[in-house]
């Protein structure tokens, strides 16, 4: 299993079917299942000639559907950029200008009037008419995280000084046209992933190293923090997704000594934590994970095929004790899954899109 420095893993309720992007003419699933839309999202290149960009790697609900947040390959490198998503969330199509015209972020998050603020050096957001405005100016740095938390923004990222690199906070009240420094417990890392609750956010280091990963949680909005170790997980412990449960905070990742397994970690109040056994999982690289409801959860991530040759989709879907395995086939391999408001899952690739009503 290749390494990678971010994990996740999904899982729907059961296997998609290989249905073209009309469901009306997919075959019929059980309830449940994750149906399958091939080649139903745009291009993350600008022509066959160049290699595939990342494409999709976060998935923002708004509306009925959502917005995709990624990377295309513009043939002059790779550039940020938003993807759309259908009506009925069975396709994902890229801006007219992908180019010049997308929201560029590595993370983003949807506001109660429909627009997305989207993280980077530089906040942007993309309104609900599609036009893309630059908001609050960060500096030189880089932008990992964005939460709402109560009435406030809550950005994570980090800065680069002489080799080292310095763990840095933002909070913004005015959706992200300004943006204030906060002062928080420093780590040798970065922030990494980041998660909220109400008034609650919890912050992780994005990979630990021999003291430990770094935990943050701040009650107040994200306007004081309190740094824990979590030294219970791999030594070499590298985060890739956390989410606010029913009942806590579920933070999934993996090692750097054993990138092709997950590992998962619970806490009823973001400060003391616990692992999962994650034995019965089987091998498999997690990419991204959604609560569904109460303390269900999705997981999406690859494994390697049975004939070691290429990467096939798998997921996990259930709560974090007792989750249950579904192989999503070998056409393409999911990056981005997401849960809508009326309940359905989003699963992304790069080039298909999987639906579970």
């Amino acid at each position: 299993m290749r390494g990678r420095n971010s994990v996740v893993v999904l899982l729907a309720l059961a296997l998609a079917g290989c249905g073209g992007p009309d469901q009306s003419t997919a075959p019929a699933m059980p309830p449940g299942s994750f149906v399958q839309h091939s080649n139903a999202v745009q291009a993350a290149r600008v022509d066959n000639t160049i290699s595939a960009a990342p494409g999709i790697r976060t998935l923002v609900p708004v509306g009925k559907c959502a917005i995709g947040i990624g990377t295309y390959a513009s043939g002059n490198g790779t550039v940020g950029t938003h993807w759309n998503g259908s009506p009925d969330c069975t396709s994902f199509t890229l801006p007219s200008n992908a180019q010049h015209a997308g929201m560029k972020a590595s993370s983003a998050v949807a506001l109660a009037d429909g627009s997305v603020v989207g993280a980077y050096s530089v906040l942007q957001r993309l309104g609900p008419d599609g036009v893309v405005t630059s908001l609050a100016d960060l500096g030189d740095v880089s932008a990992t995280a964005i939460v709402r938390a109560g009435n406030r923004l809550v950005i994570g990222g980090a800065r680069l000084v002489d080799g080292k690199t310095s763990p840095l906070l933002w909070t913004s009240s005015d959706d992200g046209k300004t943006a204030s420094p906060v002062s928080f417990p420093p780590v040798s890392g970065y922030v990494g992933a980041m998660a909220a609750g109400g008034d609650t956010v919890v912050a992780v280091e994005q990979q630990a190293d021999d003291a430990g990963l770094g935990i943050w949680r701040s009650v107040d909005d994200g306007q004081h923090w309190q740094l824990t170790e979590f030294t219970a997980g791999p030594k070499t412990a590298m985060t890739t997704k956390l989410v606010r449960t029913g009942h806590g905070w579920l933070l999934v990742g993996s090692s750097q000594d054993d990138p092709a397994h997950s590992f998962l970690a619970t806490s009823s109040d973001g400060v003391a934590w616990k692992m999962i056994d994650t034995a019965k999982l089987g091998e498999g690289h997690v990419w991204d994970a959604t609560t569904v409801k109460d303390d269900d959860v999705v997981l999406v991530g690859e494994t390697l095929s049975p004939d070691g040759r290429s990467y096939c989709g798998v997921a996990w879907t259930g709560t974090v004790d007792a989750l249950r395995r579904v192989d999503l086939g070998c056409d393409d391999v999911p990056h981005a899954v997401a849960t809508l408001a009326d309940g359905r899952v989003i699963v992304v690739g790069p080039k298909d899109v999987w639906v579970r009503a």
